[in-house]
């Protein structure tokens, strides 16, 4: 039992994807939880479902992580509103495709301050939330913070970023009782990867010849691990990063059928 019931959890960019998956198996092992979106009706929607479904307290939160101010108010109101938080989930990014030599310094911030910047200062303003009372942050990182995509690197290097601040904000927030992890995803099914695929700019043979597992993972089976993280049964763990992968980090040379 991950015993999380009563638990106040705001999750970042948890209107839809993995962060409504995350959301929903918050909800369902009885946790109190919270929506941080951009998208404030898809938040308010998302927040009303669990509401519905699982009887749990819900409410959507008006979060834009580009901005220093955005997240100032949004965890000021929640502060006002909800008094505490148990859990953050850093989950709020967004992946620009471009070559390296053509990458505008436009984009780049946008991209920095919304998968990098932002999720650092979500995290501050979550531990001193958290200081006096303990509480646990999970950030997403990705795949490609260690295995590279070619014309996504501003993204990869965001995410390399997410697992070294993982680490460094784990060592100097243990003392709090603040654990900080982060769980990297591999290739989910999502219908963004399927528009991909339809567009020719992946194929699903290229990204099975690197996983191991030779299939794509399912979005509940991401959020499951992230549960975990943030739960009581991981009480002396913090400091990591956990790959979701179906063993692509482990393989190294995608199978070519030697």
């Amino acid at each position: 039992m991950k015993n999380l019931k009563g638990r106040k959890v705001l999750v970042t960019g948890g209107a839809q994807g993995i962060g409504f998956a995350v959301a929903e198996c918050f909800a369902g092992e009885g946790a109190d939880v919270f929506i941080g979106d951009i998208r404030v009706e898809k938040a308010v929607e998302a927040a009303k479902t669990l509401e519905e479904k699982y009887g749990t307290a819900s409410k959507a939160y008006k979060l834009d992580v580009s901005s220093r101010e955005g997240i100032r108010s949004c965890f000021e109101r929640f502060k006002e509103e909800q008094h505490v938080l148990d859990i953050l989930i850093n989950n709020a990014g967004i992946q620009i495709r471009r070559p390296s030599l053509e990458f505008e310094e436009e984009k780049w911030d946008l991209l920095m301050n919304i998968n990098l910047k932002g999720a650092f200062y979500c995290a501050q303003e979550a531990a001193g939330m958290m200081k006096d009372r303990g509480g646990a942050i999970v950030n997403i990182s990705s795949g490609t913070s260690t295995e590279t995509l070619p014309g996504r690197a501003p993204y990869c290097i965001s995410k390399a970023g997410i697992n070294g601040m993982t680490a460094v904000l784990a060592a100097e927030w243990a003392k709090y009782n603040i654990r900080v992890n982060a769980v990297a995803p591999g290739w989910i099914l999502t219908q963004l990867l399927l528009d991909g695929m339809n567009m020719g700019i992946v194929s699903e043979k290229q990204i099975l010849a690197a996983v191991p597992m030779k299939r794509l993972a399912d979005v509940r089976e991401i959020a499951g691990p992230v549960v975990y993280l943030a739960s009581d049964e991981a009480s002396y763990v913090t400091g990591q990063t956990l790959f979701v992968d179906g063993g692509q980090n482990a393989l190294g040379l995608p199978d070519m059928g030697l």
